[in-house]
């Protein structure tokens, strides 16, 4: 397909965020739909090839570790040496997810966000709290963003707090990649299965 980069099978315009971390003092916020299960792996490939970074999971979802073993070992027979540089921490909570944020500004590090508003939807903690917290997390989102490359991977969810959290967040970035919509082909292909 025309404009497409083999590696990333991303349009060419967005490839270049999703494989090198772009300039210091820049948010990228990139909407997902939840399916780019092989385009976060390799996109953490490439960062991680470059030099260490540091990962924040909020979300349910991590690459498996084998996976990623063998999109490194596809670029170098070093895959061990290269994925001690990935500093990877999960955040299970709002609460958490500050004081990851907080630990991911002492190291210094380029940062990727994989679902920072997935805990923001739960019910479970009151919403004044939640606001509170979510103040909190964009002040150091963006101060991560002074010092370091920082891109947050935000799946697009059909929730109310996703209508209410989402724009806060995109209010602070530089740059909103929105989801990709399936084609009408791919639509009608994922009803057949």
């Amino acid at each position: 397909m025309a404009g497409m980069d083999t590696v990333s099978k991303f349009p060419t315009q967005y490839a270049v965020h999703w494989i090198n971390p772009f300039p210091l003092g820049q948010l990228l916020l990139i909407e997902t739909n939840g399916r780019e299960k092989q385009k976060i792996i390799e996109l953490i490939t490439q960062w991680v090839l470059r030099d260490s970074f540091f990962v924040i999971i909020a979300g349910d979802w991590f690459v498996d570790h084998d996976d990623l073993r063998y999109s490194v070992f596809r670029y170098s027979n070093e895959f061990d040496e290269i994925l001690d540089r990935l500093r990877l921490v999960r955040a299970r909570t709002c609460f958490q997810l500050l004081d990851v944020l907080m630990e991911a500004d002492q190291e210094n590090k380029p940062v990727l966000i994989l679902d920072p508003l997935r805990h923001f939807y739960n019910a479970d903690v009151e919403l004044p709290v939640r606001d509170r917290l979510f103040e909190q997390c964009c002040e150091f989102i963006k101060r991560l963003s002074l010092s370091n490359p920082v891109a947050a991977l935000v799946p697009k969810v059909d929730v109310e707090e996703h209508k209410r959290f989402f724009p806060l967040l995109a209010a602070l970035a530089d740059e909103i990649i929105p989801v990709e919509e399936p084609s009408e082909r791919e639509a009608s292909q994922s009803l057949l299965f």
